[in-house]
């Protein structure tokens, strides 16, 4: 008989929260928690990919459609009746977030620390936040836990990617434009095309792609885009995809190993 945690608390939404800064920008976030007065560990995430965006999962998967779905985070229909609060973070400009957009780095690491410790002083947390999320919201953990935020207390990087360089731009040295030039289009597009979000001038305004061919060797401009593994003590469970070995795998099997 398969054993579940049971549903016991009824959701509260927060739409667009404010998040600030320690250089006075606010990011917004949707803040999904149980009902009541009661203090509860948070399930944080940051990425570019738009909380507000709908996820409609395909028929086969185990969780079922709802309005509060996410592309790669998690459903809160199921986290937040089981006692958790879930944060759902637009990164510095994108989304719903001011700002310019540069995923991937110090920058971003250092907002991600802020919005952990931002989620554990506030009166429905009892302190405890912890990582969770698939791809772009499982590389940030690794980058955020080098930082070690004081209330991170656990993660589950789920594929993900952990070095910039090695991982996800050159592998071997040879540069990924196929994936990397995709990328970037594909989400500057859904950020500048259709219902344009007035809130995010700067969205995706940053010669990102050039920067990588800039810098095609493992220099400094790196720092902040790499997982140092020295340094992270955060527990995590990592979860790895044996077929996802073009970007994400080497991510989860270092950090593991290592």
């Amino acid at each position: 008989m398969k054993r579940t945690s049971r549903s016991k608390h009824d959701i509260v939404i927060e739409k667009d929260v404010e998040i600030p800064l320690r250089d006075g920008v606010c990011l917004k976030a949707d803040v999904f928690r149980p009902k009541g007065s009661g203090r509860f560990p948070a399930l944080i995430n940051i990425g570019a990919y738009q909380k507000d965006k709908l996820w409609v999962p395909p028929p086969d998967l185990e969780e079922k459609p709802n309005p509060y779905m996410n592309w790669e985070t998690v459903n809160p229909l199921w986290w937040v009746p089981r006692g958790y609060a879930a944060v759902r973070v637009d990164t510095r400009g994108s989304g719903k977030s001011p700002g310019e957009t540069n995923p991937f780095s110090l920058q971003e690491a250092l907002d991600f620390h802020d919005a952990i410790e931002w989620s554990a002083k506030q009166s429905w947390c009892n302190g405890r936040v912890g990582t969770i999320g698939i791809s772009y919201f499982a590389m940030t953990q690794w980058l955020v836990a080098n930082l070690k935020p004081p209330s991170l207390k656990a993660m589950i990087p789920w594929e993900g990617a952990a070095d910039m360089y090695r991982d996800f731009a050159y592998h071997g040295g040879i540069f990924c434009l196929g994936f990397v030039g995709n990328w970037i289009n594909n989400h500057m597009a859904h950020h500048l095309l259709g219902r344009r979000n007035q809130a995010s001038p700067d969205a995706f305004s940053k010669h990102w792609l050039w920067h990588y061919l800039r810098n095609s060797l493992d220099t400094d401009h790196y720092y902040g885009r790499q997982a140092r593994w020295n340094e992270i003590t955060v527990p995590f469970y990592s979860a790895g995809n044996w077929s996802g070995m073009g970007l994400h795998l080497r991510g989860n099997t270092e950090a593991f190993m290592r």
